[in-house]
């Protein structure tokens, strides 16, 4: 088992038409976001206006919870999705337009062509096998114990 921290020193920042975005993990390593060259980003991004339209990403998968502030979410001929802060990660389809309301720090994760699911844990949890990524939003202890893969 192989275990990298990162820290901000790794990360890249950009914007996008409602804020910042920092991209804090891409795979493959060689991939290109701007390009849509990617299985899966793990990011942060501010929502620093009002009122916003989230970038359109055709086939990816996208999981987002607010981190700090909260923001509804509304799709076309969809109820408005209500997010507060951490709440249970909200998956949704980059393809489809994403009228967002409200300011916030975000967390996100984007898959293409590949499967996963981000999850918010606020106590012990297991860890599954695979490819595990860990974002602590407050002071944390990760203490890991090794499995058989």
């Amino acid at each position: 088992m192989k275990i990298t921290q990162l820290t901000a020193a790794d990360f890249r920042t950009s914007t996008w038409s409602g804020g910042t975005t920092t991209e804090l993990f891409l795979y493959p390593e060689n991939g290109s976001y701007a390009a849509r060259d990617f299985l899966f980003r793990i990011s942060s991004a501010t929502v620093d206006l009002e009122e916003s339209d989230f970038t359109p990403l055709q086939g990816v998968e996208r999981y987002i919870t607010p981190l700090e502030g909260s923001f509804v979410l509304a799709h076309p001929g969809a109820a408005p999705v209500i997010l507060p802060p951490l709440a249970p990660p909200y998956r949704f389809w980059g393809d489809v337009p994403t009228h967002c309301v409200g300011r916030a720090t975000d967390f996100n994760l984007m898959l293409k062509g590949c499967e996963g699911t981000m999850e918010l844990h606020r106590s012990t949890a297991p860890i599954s096998p695979g490819f595990n990524a860990f974002y602590a939003v407050e002071d944390a202890v990760f203490s890991l114990e090794r499995q058989q893969f």
